[in-house]
């Protein structure tokens, strides 16, 4: 991956410094009407694509950086830079990758390595309104080369469905309530087969923006995937219960296990339970494996935030 100049830029660079004072205005009309990041075709290398970062800052905008999957999380590459005398903030990066991924601006950042306040200031893309996510959990979308069409791989009149149910639950060990999803497949009243287990972070994001339902529904009845239960955990404080919370661990194997096999026919071994998540998420669900290899036998980490 490496750094490099967007041809859109640099002829409005070169436009501002012949003194064409509307070029600034046209080049904003430009990205507002057809949003960002800019992607062009490099021109060096027409196997590549160059992906082009912009934040409009102000008067007291001092830095910008750009984090997700692509360009990474390195500080060192990741710093925008100011377009002359302008408001445009910039940074360029080429790819021959196809992906789907989510970013985040982060603006006035003097955090250096404290990455959980910098994560409390995340911005999203003043000119992208592909948004992942809910609440205070959003993060711009950028799709290069891909698209994920959840509805017509997964018809929902083909594939048996299964049910959610949503509970609220008190833990005494975090002293706070939050909702639990569990999907139950198809089949699930009408069979005594024990199920396997798949316990899952961010679940009100997985059950409204990843169509986990109808994701399990395909997978199950396509047997790809053995019949399973699936419990969604919402979060109430993400950064503080998905980043290395003993505590949170301490919720999964105590009170939310025992009472999921109370209640539901699942596998108890380790080898029958997943724990997955993603972005922390996936960072908590590899916690939770490594201080409980007897309990999670299987991790599906999706991105998680390890860096």
């Amino acid at each position: 991956m490496t750094s490099i100049i967007s041809p859109k830029l640099e002829e409005l660079n070169n436009q501002s410094e012949n003194g064409n004072e509307k070029a600034f205005y046209t080049f904003l009309h430009e990205i507002k009407s057809n949003h960002t990041p800019l992607i062009e075709q490099c021109p060096v290398d027409d196997q590549y694509k160059l992906i082009t970062y912009i934040w409009l800052g102000d008067r007291k905008t001092e830095n910008v950086y750009v984090f997700g999957s692509f360009p990474g999380w390195d500080l060192s590459v990741n710093q925008l830079q100011r377009l002359l005398q302008t408001d445009i903030w910039h940074v360029t990066f080429r790819t021959n990758k196809r992906f789907i991924l989510t970013y985040y601006f982060s603006v006035n950042d003097f955090f250096e390595n404290d990455w959980i306040k910098r994560s409390e200031q995340y911005r999203l893309d003043q000119f992208n309104e592909n948004i992942f996510g809910e609440g205070t959990n959003k993060a711009s979308v950028l799709k290069i080369g891909m698209e994920v069409q959840y509805s017509s791989r997964f018809p929902s009149n083909h594939y048996p469905s299964g049910k959610i149910e949503t509970y609220s639950f008190y833990s005494s060990i975090l002293n706070n309530t939050r909702k639990i999803h569990i999907y139950t497949p198809h089949d699930y009243s009408h069979t005594s087969h024990l199920q396997e287990l798949l316990i899952v972070f961010d679940g009100n994001s997985f059950i409204h923006n990843l169509s986990i339902a109808k994701t399990l529904n395909y997978l199950i009845y396509e047997k790809e995937i053995p019949s399973c239960i699936a419990v969604t955990i919402d979060s109430v404080d993400r950064l503080e219960e998905l980043t290395y919370n003993d505590k949170m661990n301490a919720f999964l194997t105590k009170e939310l296990l025992p009472w999921i096999q109370t209640r539901y026919r699942v596998y108890q071994k380790a080898k029958h339970t997943t724990i997955a998540g993603f972005s922390l998420g996936g960072l908590a669900a590899f916690y939770a494996a490594l201080q409980n290899p007897h309990i999670f036998g299987n991790v599906l980490s999706m991105s998680g935030s390890v860096h």
